[in-house]
């Protein structure tokens, strides 16, 4: 796997967020160690970008991406279109 940046994880973890998800499917999806998503969730959360839901007792906990969160995932799929080239095929 190649290396991914931080706003290309922040963005797997996003589209895998819309519509809701368990952490436990969210760390399949994104590739992550606990401690790591995590990390990222904080970040997301902080950013009001994602959302927690969880149940009285915090015994059921899933993510949710907010609609700032989509436009975070519309910016950034315009910028990598625009920005990304294409990898020189190698012989």
């Amino acid at each position: 796997m190649k290396n991914r940046s931080r706003p290309d994880i922040m963005a797997i973890i996003l589209e895998a967020a819309n519509g809701g998800i368990t952490k436990t499917k969210l760390l399949t999806r994104a590739n992550l160690t606990s401690g790591q998503l995590r990390q990222y969730l904080d970040v997301l959360i902080e950013k009001k970008l994602i959302t927690e839901l969880a149940d009285e007792d915090k015994r059921h906990v899933a993510y949710r991406t907010t609609e700032k969160g989509m436009r975070y995932l519309s910016i950034y799929s315009s910028l990598k279109s625009i920005a990304v080239f294409p990898q020189e095929e190698e012989d």
